[in-house]
């Protein structure tokens, strides 16, 4: 279908007659055939009749739009539709609110002419819309508005382009459920592979009908596309279950690589913004059922509870405005992909949100993070003597008993190598001081009450380990039989005057000599037995 021709110039294929001169400065008039005498371009009578077979019902200010954007105003199509009625092939029966014209097929003869059009056959074509335009055509003006949205893309300046042609939709297009009970007519259908949208069923909602209604279709979409058939494609052998069946839809419209059921577009209008963004919570509740999945979670430690869904029986629902849509086209951020927040284009709001590959790098995310944090911990955990990072908080080793204990690192601590030299330098170095000990000990005084050592017997458990003070009379466990006993304080016998008299000649070989003489002075012996 052409979407360059302008309406002012004639086409090879027109069956008007040669130029006839000048009928104003600068333009030339042509002579109009008696076929069609409103002067229409071949081109153009086969684009409307196209449009119509598609959309059933339109003015010819949509199909201006549609067909012809470029054009300065709608005249060239109103001439193809008169000459169109003059052959019998469209008609209009009635106008829209805003007192525009109507235009439908008209009979067997206008389906059948759209049909080759289309290249599609009689039976396809659906009806011709009769008494529509009687009552204003408003639902009708809706879906056309829709489509005008899709193919011409936004409006806004920098907006995003359209979508396909005309010829890509399909109206009044009917499926029946298992059984033939009822049927599921979506307002319009849309085939865009080459952009990854096999197929995508649009609804038009206007406002008119109640919330749990709208909602109502989704559960008969999920219904229908539920139904399997018998499957003899090879390309499909993959996707079939175990009795050999597929799902129709993807007979019908191969090429889906996104888990789940074809999409469905919810596309409001007929209200103001807040009532409009209302609307399409209520209807999102009231179908959670069919669009949300089924949760799956995973029980770690790590993760918080957290998990993924599955959409292999969920129906993609993506809602939107007329006015968003039209402003925005529909490659612009203008769907709310029920279950994800926020506003997508068309192809980012196909793809299933909270899914397993979602999952997958939020976990990812959270190994790397907890890599991380163990990292820094174990940097804190750095050897105190030889500056190694550990790869593990703690190391197992036998205790003294033959019993696997744990030692556990901590910030400032040694590394199991560096612990056992400390540990090992630590008993080498008390070993040392021990036997200096023993050895300066040994040079003392021993001690009164025993006469033994007094830093006490070796290897018992009340030896002295470093050096005896020299005030100290008693060894340890001297000291502590007289507590037990509660013998009192040890107070030496006072010198003698001969051991004085002999003192002042020479030294005394007496080890306890100075404090005999101190304890004489402190404790006179006249005061002892006080």
């Amino acid at each position: 279908m052409s979407t360059r021709q302008s309406p002012a110039e004639p086409d090879d294929n027109d069956d008007q007659a040669d130029a006839v001169g000048p009928a104003r400065p600068g333009r030339t008039a042509y002579r109009r055939g008696a076929a069609n005498p409103n002067g229409s371009t071949t081109a153009l009578r086969s684009d409307v009749l196209g449009a119509l077979g598609v959309l059933k019902v339109a003015t010819a200010d949509q199909l201006q739009r549609l067909l012809r954007p470029g054009a300065a105003s709608n005249k060239a199509v109103r001439q193809a539709l008169g000459d169109l009625a003059l052959h019998g092939l469209v008609a209009s029966d009635g106008n829209t609110r805003n007192r525009h014209k109507t235009w439908r097929l008209e009979g067997t003869a206008g389906l059948e002419a759209a049909g080759q059009v289309l290249g599609l056959p009689r039976a396809d074509m659906g009806s011709t819309a009769r008494g529509a335009g009687r009552s204003g055509a408003q639902h009708a003006m809706a879906v056309n508005e829709t489509v005008l949205a899709f193919v011409r893309g936004g409006t806004a300046p920098e907006a995003a382009g359209g979508v396909g042609t005309v010829t890509d939709w399909a109206t009044e297009v009917e499926f029946l459920l298992p059984g033939g009970r009822r049927k599921v007519r979506p307002d319009a259908v849309l085939q865009a592979p080459e952009i990854g949208v096999p197929v995508l069923m649009v609804e038009v909602d206007r406002s008119t009908m109640a919330p749990e209604r709208v909602a109502a279709k989704f559960t008969a979409y999920r219904e229908l596309f539920r139904t399997k058939v018998k499957s003899t494609d090879p390309a499909l052998a993959d996707r079939e279950s175990a009795d050999g069946t597929v799902h129709w839809w993807r007979r019908t419209w191969p090429g889906h690589t996104r888990p789940g059921y074809p999409p469905v577009a919810l596309v409001v209008t007929g209200a103001g913004p807040i009532a409009l963004a209302n609307r399409q919570e209520a209807v999102a509740d009231l179908s959670a059922e069919i669009w949300r999945g089924q949760g799956y979670t995973v029980p770690q430690d790590d993760n918080d509870g957290d998990g993924w869904r599955e959409y292999d029986d969920a129906v993609p629902i993506l809602a939107t405005t007329l006015e968003l849509l039209a402003e925005h086209g529909p490659l612009g951020p203008v769907w709310w992909r029920y279950g994800r927040p926020g506003q997508h284009s068309l192809l980012d709001a196909l793809e299933n949100p909270n899914n397993r590959a979602a999952y997958n790098q939020r976990q990812k995310a959270r190994e790397k993070k907890a890599r991380q944090e163990h990292r820094e911990w174990m940097r804190t955990l750095a050897c105190a003597d030889c500056g190694k990072v550990p790869k593990e908080e703690s190391t197992w080793h036998y205790g003294p008993d033959g019993r696997q204990v744990e030692w556990i690192r901590l910030p400032g601590g040694r590394c199991w190598t560096c612990h056992q030299e400390h540990t090992e330098r630590l008993e080498r170095e008390a070993e040392e001081q021990l036997e200096a000990a023993r050895t300066a000990n040994a040079a003392l005084r021993p001690c009164w009450t025993c006469r033994g050592s007094i830093g006490g017997k070796e290897d018992s458990k009340l030896e002295l380990r470093q050096e005896a003070s020299p005030d100290r009379l008693e060894c340890l466990q001297c000291a502590s039989d007289r507590e037990t006993e509660k013998l009192g304080p040890l107070l030496l016998p006072a010198p003698t005057k001969r051991e004085q008299m002999a003192a002042l000649l020479s030294a005394p070989d007496d080890p306890w000599w100075e404090v005999r003489v101190l304890h004489a002075k402190l404790y006179p012996v006249k005061d002892r037995a006080a």
